[in-house]
């Protein structure tokens, strides 16, 4: 038994270092290339004039601790990447606003087009972390029903006025923070 045990595996293993010679190269490639898309992408947003960047930046100046996501994927009918970069604030320990813009990136990297900028304001109603704390399995967030999204026109009334989300339709209350919210790693 012990025997065939050994055979297998010494068969075996030509042929997983064969796959790993194979598969490595192209995981290195695709890091390479994604690293140069996000590079692109985040080089754009700091150069650009646009409504949309002065946007990102504006909401990044804001709330500079913001949590940053990316995205990257090929579109071959474009011929094409499609970006998606993130960033989500949580405001007085209860909301998250997250800031969402969507753009394309040729193959070269040397051209970003930004396309659809979007906010999201929603209301954190509760987090319940797992009996052995954080480290041991996902939190469990309840949404409020009540969440808005919004454009640029809603963003700049915003920034008019001074941050104050009432004039743009939405009540922050301010001393109801809602425990355990920061150790939730994605919302």
């Amino acid at each position: 038994m012990l025997l065939v045990a050994v055979s297998v595996c010494i068969t075996l293993l030509p042929g997983c270092k064969n796959a790993q010679n194979e598969v490595l190269p192209e995981a290195e490639k695709a890091a390479k290339l994604n690293a140069r898309v996000k590079k692109a992408v985040h080089n754009a947003l700091a150069a650009n004039t646009n409504a949309e960047s002065q946007a990102w930046q504006a909401f990044l100046r804001h709330w500079p601790r913001a949590r940053q996501y990316d995205g990257f994927a090929w579109d071959g009918a474009l011929k094409k990447f499609r970006a998606g970069v993130t960033a989500t604030a949580i405001i007085e320990d209860r909301y998250v606003f997250k800031i969402r813009l969507e753009s394309t990136v040729s193959v070269d990297g040397q051209e970003v087009v930004f396309q659809q900028l979007r906010f999201h304001f929603f209301e954190v109603k509760a987090v319940r972390l797992p009996p052995k704390g954080a480290g041991h399995g996902g939190p469990v967030t309840t949404l409020q029903p009540d969440q808005k999204w919004f454009e640029l026109k809603e963003w700049n009334q915003l920034v008019e006025a001074n941050w104050n989300f009432s004039k743009i339709g939405i009540t922050i209350v301010s001393n109801a923070p809602i425990p355990n919210i920061r150790a939730v790693p994605n919302l």
